[in-house]
C-alpha cells in the first residue's frame, strides 16, 4: 500500500486573487432598476405638472345666482362649452382657456376656442384629444384656416381666438392644452358630444 503523497512545491495549483472574488452579478439587473426609476420619475414629473384644480364650467349670471342650478347645463352647439384658468409650470404663463363651440362631422370635430394670457408668455402650445373610454390620442391637424390656432405662442395681454380640427369619431373625450407637441400637459377640458 502506498501512502498518499502531498503535492510538492512545484505541483501546487497557482492561487489567484480572482478565486476569492464574489461571483459576477448580471448587468441586466442594474439596467432594469435604472429603467424602473426613470419611468417612475417621468410619471411623477407629469403628475406634478398637472393642475390639481378640476375644470370649471362657465355659467351665465342668471344661473350663478340661482341655488337650484348647481350643476352646469349641457352646452348646446354655439354656446359656451367650458372654460378653465391655467398656469403653465414650463414658462410661468397664466390665463384662461375657453372652448366656445364644438361642431361634429363625419370626419371629426371642429373646436372653436379662445386663449387669453394674463401673465407671462405661453410658448409652443399645442392641443390633443384623448378618448375617455379608450384613452386613444388624436392630435390637432392644421387645416390652413386663417383662424387655425392648433399651435403657437401667446404673450401677456393677448387673446387669441380660432379653431382646431381633430380627425376622430364622435365619442366622449377630453381636449388637452399642452406644451412641446403634447409632451407636457397644461390643463384639460371635457369635449361636449
Amino acid at each position: 500500500m502506498t501512502s498518499p503523497q502531498w503535492p510538492g512545491p512545484d505541483q501546487r495549483p497557482q492561487a489567484s486573487i480572482d478565486q476569492y472574488a464574489p461571483p459576477r452579478r448580471r448587468g441586466w439587473i442594474f439596467v432594469v432598476i435604472v429603467v424602473v426609476v426613470a419611468v417612475g420619475l417621468v410619471l411623477a414629473v407629469r403628475q406634478l405638472n398637472r393642475d390639481p384644480r378640476p375644470p370649471t364650467a362657465v355659467s351665465s349670471p342668471a344661473s350663478a345666482s340661482s341655488p337650484a342650478s348647481s350643476m352646469p347645463a349641457v352646452p348646446t352647439p354655439g354656446a359656451t362649452a367650458s372654460s378653465i384658468p391655467f398656469v403653465s409650470s414650463s414658462d410661468g404663463a397664466e390665463g384662461v382657456w375657453t372652448i366656445t363651440k364644438v361642431s361634429w362631422s363625419d370626419s371629426g370635430a371642429e373646436i372653436s376656442m379662445t386663449i387669453k394670457v394674463t401673465k407671462g408668455t405661453l410658448y409652443g402650445y399645442s392641443f390633443y384629444v384623448m378618448e375617455n373610454d379608450s384613452t386613444r390620442i388624436h392630435e390637432a391637424e392644421p387645416q390652413g384656416w386663417p383662424d387655425d390656432i392648433s399651435g403657437g405662442s401667446i404673450r401677456s395681454g393677448q387673446t387669441v381666438s380660432g379653431r382646431i380640427f381633430v380627425d376622430m369619431a364622435k365619442v366622449e373625450s377630453t381636449v388637452v392644452l399642452a406644451h412641446d407637441n403634447g409632451m407636457s400637459p397644461i390643463t384639460a377640458l371635457l369635449l361636449p358630444v
